[in-house]
Order: structure tokens, then C-alpha cells, then sequence
């Protein structure tokens, strides 16, 4: 039995029923718009390469290739983009909906998780706008890739081990669990030592549980037995079901080619990828300087903050009530599976040579940091500098908060941000095609999938296939109707072959250039 709540939490504890009835309107509102900003970067964001190479290989085509064992598909999220694109046609919106699907799963876990760590409501917010709004984050809970729906279903296993639930379905709920890890790791493999981490911290807490209830060793046995099965039976089956071909080609041998080489490389592509690039049509110029120079102070402030309140908690020593286990129970389940899916790449790296994760194969650290910082400013320490320490924490988070609001964009993600206008190279290409009759057309490698794709989509042009892109800088075949280039690059192409430029952009570097003659020439084409 927990001890009588503080006098400092029986206030909200009082307040409870009625403050829940007027803040879950304010939190679920909060969480649509987010959500509703998801689907308008689903519908505006041109398609990028790592999507449209998806598309070419694993969905569009006519036999069933999303069973192939590639590092380029995401079995799960491949499967359902296949089904979208055959309900509702090749399109962004088309491809991207499995990965809203992900996003909804996502927030809504994140909600259920922030509404029970307590702390109050600003501290609330403010955790809820470090899950969502992390720019990071947001990119890949909109890319048609498997990470949105890795990301929901392994915070959705986490919130749903953190329900309260009766003992008789307590082994139902890590059944759960275990299948919610499952889809986590069938939809992106990258997941698989975090969703393993996680998944074997609920099966000890709760093995812990079912032991200290038996009188003998033989039914400590027996329950430690039925909590294994519950946790590994319901997964194994999915995952079999889902991925166990893929995975039997996986064994024959992988190619595994993206990662880092150190630790310090993939702490810092996740720090990087979180702080990329507040938008300067929201913040003035003055502003824009302020929040890149304070940027770099984010991070630091908040180990140095999780550090005080690690320090505080364990020199409590103390028993928490019931809102503060929870809060401590989070703090210690998120920063656990973060170190051990850490320490289990490493051990893969050491012994095995296989990369640690970087970049978006390390994304899950940042919702998982997150949420152990925000635990962690959630537990009450009734002493002077337990209160000072919660402020501080919690005056971090909202740093955060701030920052990441301002650095929401529309129209292009970071890592595919040459990408950002390759809808409109094609209806430039489009225009040539129907005004010009230009067919043939060679393209940087940045272009090839993506014109391909929207060549598939489309149907009304007459374009050629579009061939991969030659492998030296700057030389490209002669000869050729239109050239889609990376101007950076290509520049010295276009001087040589004198092309003529009829469409470009200065932030992505992409240009569409074509011979001359080709811009001069007037050709009626024939309806068929």
C-alpha cells in the first residue's frame, strides 16, 4: 500500500475530476492541429527519392515485392502503402497515409503518456510539445517510410504497459504490449533492439509483480513462465507472420551500408536533426540569430538538468505516491530502453562491425530523451531544492517547446531537401514534353526516382523512362531532349553543351535545362 499522499499533492489530487474535464479538450485540440499540420506536409511535400525509390521497387510494381529483403523497404509500411496506392491511385497523399496512420498512433500515445505524468498542465504542454513538435520527428512521421508507424507503435507500447489495469489482465496487457513491439519492429527493423529493450523491461516489472503475489518457488516458476510466453508468444507469431520471409533472406546476408562509426557520431546526428534550422518566415532576422546562437545551448541545459533532478531523486529515498511512482516508472522504463538499445548497438558494432545507428536509424532516442526528461521534471521533491530543480526542468522543457514551434516548415524535409520542388521539376518537364515533344531526359541521381515516380502517376506525358544518372560530376549523355540538374554540380554541363535553363531554384540547386534547339522547336502532338 502507498503511503497518504503529501499535503502539496492532495490539491490537485482534489481537483482531479474537474480539471481533467476542462484540459483534455484543451490537450486533444492541441494534438489535432499537430496532427492536421501532418497531413498538410503529406499533401504539399513533393515526393523524395528514399519515397519514390519505395514506390518503384516495393509497391508499384505488378508482382508482390514487398516480401524482398532490402534495407530500402519497410515490410509493414511497403504492405499498406501498396493497399493505399491501390484504393486510391499513386500519389504524396496516397503513399503517405500509412505513415499518418503511424503519426496518429503516435500522438495518441504521447497524449495518454503526458496526461498521466501530472506535474501540471504548463509542464504538460511543454512535454507534449517536445514529442510532437521535435523537427526531427516530425519529418519521419510524414515521410512514406516505416519509421512514423516504428515510432507509434513503440511509444504506443509504452503507454499501454503505463495503463492501469486489473491483475487478472495484466498478462493480457503485456500480451499487448508484445504484439504493439512487434509492429513496431515489422515496420521498421532499425527498431528492433529498442523494442526488444522495451519490451523486456515490462515483462521484468511485471515478472516481479507476479512473483512477490506466490508463496512458493514452484508457483514463482509458473508465473515467470506465463509472463515470458505473454511477452515473446504474441509477437514471434506477428512478426513471423509479417516479416519471417524477409527476415530468412536477411540471414543469407544484408546491406546494411548506413550508420555510424562511434557513438559520438550518432548523439550528435539526433542533437543536429532535432535543432535543424528554426523558419525565417516566422522569426524576424534578429530572432532567427537569437534562436541559432541559444540553440546550442539547448541540450547541455538539459543534461545538466536531468542530472540534478537523477541526483534528487535518489538521495530522496523515499516511497512516492501514486502519481510520482508513475512519473518515476516512466523516467526509468524510457531512459532504460535508451541505454540499452545502446549498449546493444554498441555490442553489435564491436563484435559484429555493424553501424550504430544515425540519424533517422536513431530517431527513437529522441521521443525516448524526451520523455525521460520530462518524467524526471514530474516527480515532486518536497525540499527546497527539489522545487527549484522542477522549475528549472521544467523551464528547459519549455525552451524547447519554443524552439521546436518555431522550427515547424511546410514544404521540405531535411534530409531530402534538394527534393523540395521535384513536383514542379516534372510539371516543367511535363510542359516540355506536351508543348515541345521532348521525351528523352537524363537526370542527376538526386531526380531519377522521383521523375520516375511522377512519370507513373501522371499517365499523360509521353516521357521516357528516366535512366539512372551517370556517375562522374558534371558529364551526362549528349544528345538528349531536356537534363534535370543539380546546379551546384552540374554547372560546368551546362556551360559546355550550351543548354538553356527554363526552370530553376536557388535554395534546392535544381534546374531543368534543354538543348536549344529543343527550346525553339514547336511540335503538335497528335492525339492517339
Amino acid at each position: 500500500m502507498y503511503p497518504p499522499p503529501l499535503p502539496a499533492l492532495r490539491p490537485a489530487c482534489t481537483r482531479a475530476p474537474e480539471s481533467r474535464a476542462r484540459k483534455l479538450p484543451l490537450d486533444a485540440a492541441a494534438c489535432v492541429c499537430v496532427f492536421a499540420w501532418l497531413a498538410a506536409r503529406a499533401a504539399i511535400q513533393s515526393i523524395t527519392i528514399d519515397e519514390a525509390d519505395t514506390y518503384l521497387a516495393f509497391v508499384g510494381r505488378r508482382y508482390p515485392s514487398h516480401w524482398e529483403a532490402a534495407a530500402n523497404n519497410h515490410v509493414l509500411n511497403s504492405l499498406l502503402m501498396r493497399l493505399s496506392v491501390a484504393l486510391f491511385g499513386a500519389s504524396q497523399w496516397s503513399l503517405r497515409l500509412p505513415a499518418l496512420a503511424g503519426a496518429a498512433v503516435y500522438i495518441a500515445a504521447a497524449l495518454a503518456l503526458a496526461r498521466r505524468l501530472g506535474g501540471g498542465g504548463f509542464l504538460r504542454g511543454c512535454i507534449l510539445a517536445c514529442l510532437l513538435c521535435n523537427p526531427f520527428v516530425m519529418d519521419h512521421l510524414v515521410a512514406a517510410r516505416g519509421y512514423s508507424m516504428a515510432l507509434g507503435f513503440l511509444v504506443a507500447c509504452l503507454a499501454l504497459a503505463a495503463r492501469e489495469a486489473p491483475v487478472e489482465s495484466e498478462l493480457r496487457q503485456c500480451a499487448v504490449c508484445s504484439a504493439a513491439a512487434a509492429l513496431s519492429f515489422c515496420a521498421n527493423f532499425s527498431f528492433a533492439i529498442a523494442d526488444a529493450a522495451l519490451l523486456l523491461l515490462i515483462s521484468l516489472r511485471l515478472a516481479r509483480r507476479e512473483a512477490a503475489r506466490c508463496t512458493d518457488r514452484r508457483e514463482r516458476v509458473a508465473a515467470c513462465t506465463r509472463v515470458l510466453l505473454a511477452a515473446v508468444l504474441p509477437g514471434a507469431l506477428i512478426a513471423l507472420l509479417i516479416v519471417g520471409s524477409v527476415l530468412a533472406e536477411w540471414a543469407k546476408g544484408g546491406d546494411l551500408v548506413w550508420g555510424a562509426a562511434t557513438m559520438r557520431q550518432t548523439f550528435q546526428s539526433v542533437v543536429r536533426a532535432s535543432l535543424f534550422e528554426p523558419n525565417p518566415y516566422m522569426l524576424n532576422p534578429v530572432l532567427l540569430r537569437m534562436a541559432k546562437r541559444a540553440s546550442s545551448l539547448l541540450f547541455p541545459m538539459l543534461a545538466a538538468s536531468c542530472a540534478l533532478r537523477i541526483a534528487l531523486v535518489a538521495t530522496a529515498r523515499r516511497k512516492w505516491a501514486p502519481p510520482a511512482a508513475f512519473a518515476a516508472a516512466i523516467a526509468w522504463v524510457s531512459g532504460g530502453v535508451a541505454a540499452l538499445a545502446l549498449a546493444g548497438h554498441y555490442l553489435l558494432h564491436r563484435f559484429f562491425h555493424i553501424l550504430l545507428p544515425l540519424d533517422r536509424t536513431a530517431v527513437f532516442l529522441a521521443p525516448l530523451a524526451f520523455l525521460f526528461a520530462g518524467a524526471l521534471a514530474a516527480i515532486p521533491i518536497e525540499t527546497r531544492a527539489g522545487r527549484m530543480s522542477q522549475r528549472v526542468a521544467t523551464g528547459v522543457l519549455a525552451a524547447f517547446s519554443i524552439y521546436f514551434l518555431c522550427c515547424l516548415r511546410l514544404t521540405y524535409f531535411r534530409t531530402w531537401q534538394f527534393d523540395a520542388d521535384a513536383a514542379q521539376l516534372y510539371r516543367t518537364l511535363a510542359s516540355c514534353n506536351h508543348r515541345y515533344g521532348v521525351t528523352a531526359v537524363s537526370a542527376n541521381w538526386r531526380y531519377v526516382a522521383v521523375l520516375n515516380f511522377y512519370r507513373a502517376a501522371s499517365g499523360d506525358e509521353t516521357l521516357e523512362p528516366v535512366p539512372p544518372g551517370p556517375n562522374v560530376v558534371a558529364w551526362y549523355p549528349p544528345g538528349k531532349d531536356a537534363y534535370v540538374l543539380y546546379l551546384p554540380a552540374d554547372q560546368p554541363f551546362v556551360d559546355r553543351e550550351h543548354l538553356s535553363i527554363v526552370y530553376s531554384d536557388g535554395a534546392t540547386g535544381s534546374a531543368v535545362a534543354v538543348p536549344r534547339w529543343a527550346a525553339t522547336r514547336a511540335v503538335r502532338l497528335s492525339s492517339p
